[in-house]
């Protein structure tokens, strides 16, 4: 299956799953044939990016972090909480809420962290861009936790600690009454104290806020810290967050320029986790039709690569190579991705 911004979906696209609203309300089923009537509706709705299949899809598993409904409630949770911390009203209720859908999430990417692979997700409810952000960059660190042997329970509170770690930039009120000004370099200590003398938080989570600014080089903040003076986590979330960044920004970039920027922006983080990450992630999920450097299409097929900047593909259309035949770019350093396509025209 493939994303697909609701903005470039096609007529007869056929739906890999279905289209749910930010109520969690099934818009169009699972297997559903699009018409122009469907698509000037979605067009209408806060839906942002939907799964299709065509000829071109072979894979048909779906990833934990796919299935609509299994983000939308978190997402729900965590915008409840949210604005309860911008109003000054948290409670103890909305914050244990909040600890039981880490826990459910963390087990579900446990069932699945030998098959599950670290990837980007796009937005999927223009209404919750913010806190679906958040969410998979927390999914996204738990799940590269239990890859690098973590227990659950070590999972969770990395988890915890992604969702929570800016809470001191999200309350408006926090703001203005404890810290003067958002961009201050003094939050992580805000939302640290904050967090300590309000919610009975575990200190590793506490840990993680505190340090979520520190850097592997020494160069980050508030104290300086430098290495494994750097709790895991942190290290951890730091990795996730950066690779986020830098797809939402570079997403129309080729990709030697996205391999050279990852390597640019992800040279003050944990060498030794960057290696890993980099084992298990996907830079290009399996099903996503791209356009070489050469001008052939071609659709990704490995969803274990060598290099994860340079998969397996096989070709759609070509004027040089044979239609479906298997090329693994990491053996064609002339060939690259210059950019991914929705459709084949």
């Amino acid at each position: 299956m493939r994303l697909i911004p609701v903005s470039q979906l096609r007529v007869d696209s056929v739906l890999a799953l279905d289209i749910i609203d930010e109520h969690a309300k099934i818009l169009l089923a699972k297997g559903h044939t699009l018409n122009q009537m469907n698509l000037s509706r979605l067009r209408t709705t806060n839906v942002a990016s939907v799964y299709i299949t065509d000829e071109y899809c072979f894979n048909d598993n779906t990833n934990y972090t796919s299935q609509p409904s299994n983000i939308l409630r978190r997402v729900i949770i965590v915008k409840r909480l949210m604005k309860m911390v911008s109003a000054g009203t948290t409670t103890k209720e909305a914050v244990f809420h909040t600890l039981k859908a880490v826990y459910e999430m963390v087990d579900g990417l446990d069932q699945q962290k030998y098959s599950l692979r670290l990837v980007y997700e796009p937005k999927k409810i223009l209404v919750n861009t913010f806190e679906e952000n958040i969410i998979y960059i927390a999914m996204m660190s738990a799940l590269f936790a239990l890859k690098l042997g973590f227990s659950k329970k070590e999972a969770s509170y990395i988890c915890l600690g992604a969702l929570v770690r800016d809470i001191a930039l999200i309350s408006y009120n926090f703001q203005e009454q404890e810290m003067n000004t958002p961009a201050t370099k003094e939050h992580p200590i805000k939302g640290y104290n904050h967090l300590k003398t309000r919610y009975n938080l575990p200190e590793e989570v506490l840990e993680i806020v505190i340090q979520h600014q520190e850097t592997y080089d020494g160069k980050g903040y508030p104290y300086g810290l430098k290495g494994e003076q750097i709790c895991t986590g942190a290290r951890i979330i730091a990795i996730i967050d950066m690779y986020y960044k830098i797809k939402t920004t570079n997403m129309s970039r080729t990709a030697a320029t996205l391999e050279e920027d990852f390597k640019r922006w992800t040279a003050h983080l944990d060498p030794t986790y960057i290696k890993k990450f980099l084992e298990f992630v996907n830079i290009y999920d399996p099903d996503t039709l791209v356009k070489l450097t050469n001008g052939d299409c071609a659709v990704v097929t490995s969803s274990r690569p060598i290099n994860p900047f340079r998969p397996q593909i096989k070709i759609v259309k070509s004027a040089k190579f044979n239609k479906e035949e298997i090329i693994n770019l990491s053996d064609r350093p002339e060939l690259h991705i210059h950019h991914i396509l929705y459709y084949i025209d």
